[in-house]
């Protein structure tokens, strides 16, 4: 076969993009650019447009890795794929099979090139591990947006029995939308046929091409790296709150009112701390079990000259009651009235026969206290008029009964800056925040919480599952580093019930099975193994926290549920998640307004900036 070449049109290119302008204005679009604006204007939208696509692959799982290109993929759900190749200039073949545009040689020739890409990018989108069924239809041809196919000096070879006329897009053919829409089918119908070879494309298949080709992508640090940057925050934040414990230095009796996260805890480890080392008999006292666990793991090797104990009220009553004999008879059972009436009565009593104990009484989380049961408190210190007296508090996480702290006229100190949660989560907590204010976030970056619809019962326990593993797996954070807070009782809890969820398994060493609590004090708490995630109530978990918070079985007709809400979600140094019924989202939305967006504007499952 001869030499064969075609010429370019008279105007240079493609008569709808225009040609070269004069020097010191736009460059004239290239080839690529020319027959991808040709393409857009003329195919309907049941045809997808991909250029410039790349890939890497492999032929099969030993093989090395190879990359691939090519300048322009068309998907069409009937016909299948199209990989096109564009050269522009003016094409020649000579007698020896080289291809030239212009003077430069194509190498590899163009429908070689075309071939090659669409073997090596069918077998890459076949491989995908989503991909369903068999081989779908997959054709190539070319482009040659600078010519006209009639200038061939032989129309009837063509330019050799590789190059089929029908697969090339001339200057000629993306001249107007018709004719570059006649010459796109004349091509798919070459390879297409009578339909008996390939399949037509599904919806599934056109979203994996899609996902492959043209991804929406954001990549993001693991929630682990998150974490541990924002401890590192943590740790740098809570050196300020030090200095609130200078200021208080020459004061012996003060309440100290903040919002959950403003370091109210640690300052009350640290105050005991201190006048523990300087000689004063101290009693460091809280309401739950937990917190008092790890206030006195925080406070072990402390060096107390005069003493240091770390109870909860409840213990404080069982430990002098007995000393002074004036709690005779424990029952096996412990009721409601145990707690409330019993052992606060056989503490009173106690403080009559054996007096004073303390120079200096620290309350922690003093909201969770009766009036009565803090004025006793006085009457523990040595000298009630003049020892040292100190009371941590938050009315906004009164959940058990008044904040009656304002009324024991101590002196009261507020601490409104929030150290524990980043900005995200502050922002939703400070929404349910009814104590004194303003109160704002040390941190300004982290996660938003997450709220994910599930049902009670069933719905409520899957959802718990997929979040643990995505939580675990997926976003690699410790399960030590997570809990999961439920808004009922352990004993009513469908989640407690459970317990595993997949891989993941929930712990909680003061109850049994049943949830019924074993009574452990403080000092004879479990030590939580390291593969498992903590389990407990939002209320018991008051004063604690966690990098991972988790809530479920939010009832939103529960009258604590900004409450519950608030302090949930604020035991979270990191992360919020929240799983509720589609009736707490509706609620949540009356509450806080338009600042919630819907569950389905969220990138995983049903997720929303909402709290716990």
């Amino acid at each position: 076969m001869g030499s064969q070449s075609l010429m370019m049109d008279e105007g240079g290119g493609v008569g709808v993009v225009g040609t070269a302008v004069a020097s010191g204005t736009a460059a004239r679009p290239t080839a690529e650019e020319r027959v991808l604006t040709a393409l857009r204007a003329a195919l309907p939208a049941d045809y997808r447009v991909y250029p410039n696509v790349r890939w890497i692959s492999k032929a099969d799982a030993n093989a090395p890795a190879r990359d691939g290109e090519t300048d322009l993929l068309l998907v069409h759900p009937e016909h299948g794929l199209l990989v096109v190749e564009t050269k522009g200039g003016r094409i020649r073949r000579d007698g020896q099979g080289r291809w030239f545009s212009n003077e430069h040689r194509l190498e590899p020739p163009p429908f070689q090139q075309a071939e090659t890409s669409k073997h090596a990018l069918a077998r890459k989108i076949a491989s995908l591990p989503d991909w369903p069924g068999a081989p779908r239809r997959a054709g190539h041809a070319v482009a040659f947006p600078d010519v006209d196919l009639a200038t061939l000096t032989n129309r009837a070879f063509g330019l050799g029995p590789d190059a089929p006329l029908e697969l090339i897009l001339d200057a000629t053919a993306l001249s107007s939308p018709d004719s570059t829409r006649r010459a796109v089918q004349r091509a798919y119908d070459h390879w297409v046929g009578d339909g008996r070879r390939g399949s037509p494309l599904a919806p599934r298949h056109l979203e994996l091409i899609d996902e492959l080709l043209a991804p929406t992508v954001e990549l993001r640090p693991l929630l682990r790296r998150q974490i541990e940057e924002g401890e590192r925050e943590v740790v740098e934040l809570t050196r300020a709150q030090m200095r609130v414990l200078d200021m208080l230095r020459g004061m012996r009796r003060a309440a100290i009112v903040g919002p959950a996260g403003s370091g109210k805890t640690m300052l009350a480890a640290e105050k005991a701390r201190r006048l523990a080392r300087e000689g004063f008999r101290t009693l460091l006292v809280c309401f739950n079990q937990p917190l008092a666990r790890m206030l006195t793991e925080e406070l072990a090797q402390v060096h107390a000259p005069g003493g240091l104990d770390v109870l909860t009220f409840h213990e404080v009553c069982l430990r002098l009651g007995r000393e002074a004999g004036t709690l005779t008879h424990e029952p096996a059972e412990k009721d409601q009235e145990w707690f409330d009436r019993t052992l606060p009565g056989a503490l009173d009593a106690a403080i009559q026969v054996v007096g004073g104990q303390y120079h200096a009484i620290i309350v922690d989380e003093g909201q969770d206290f009766e009036k009565g049961w803090l004025e006793s408190l006085f009457y523990l210190l040595v000298d009630p008029d003049s020892d040292v007296l100190y009371v941590f508090h938050d009315p906004s996480q009164s959940l058990y009964r008044e904040d009656v702290v304002a009324t024991l006229g101590l002196p009261s100190f507020p601490i409104l800056d929030n150290c524990r949660n980043p900005k995200p989560i502050h922002d939703f907590a400070a929404r349910f925040y009814t104590g004194e204010g303003p109160i704002a976030p040390l941190r300004e970056t982290g996660r938003e919480p997450e709220i994910i619809e599930a049902e009670p019962g069933r719905p409520t326990l899957e959802a718990l599952r997929r979040v643990l593993h995505r939580l675990v797996v997926e976003e690699q954070v410790p399960p030590w580093w997570i809990a999961v807070l439920t808004g009922r009782s352990l004993a009513k809890s469908d989640v407690w019930r459970q317990r595993v969820f997949g891989d993941q398994v929930l712990w909680n060493g003061s109850y049994d099975e049943s949830g019924r609590s074993l009574g452990l004090p403080a000092d004879q708490a479990l030590e939580q193994p390291s593969d498992t995630i903590l389990f407990d109530s939002i209320r018991r978990f008051k004063g604690l926290e966690r990098e991972v918070v988790v809530l479920v079985e939010l009832d939103p007709a529960d009258a604590r549920l900004g409450q519950l809400l608030y302090v949930g979600t604020s035991r979270a140094r990191q992360h919020a998640v929240a799983l509720g019924p589609r009736s707490l989202i509706t609620e949540l939305t009356a509450r806080l307004g338009a600042g919630l967006r819907s569950p389905s504007d969220s990138p995983l499952t049903s997720r929303t900036p909402q709290g716990d």
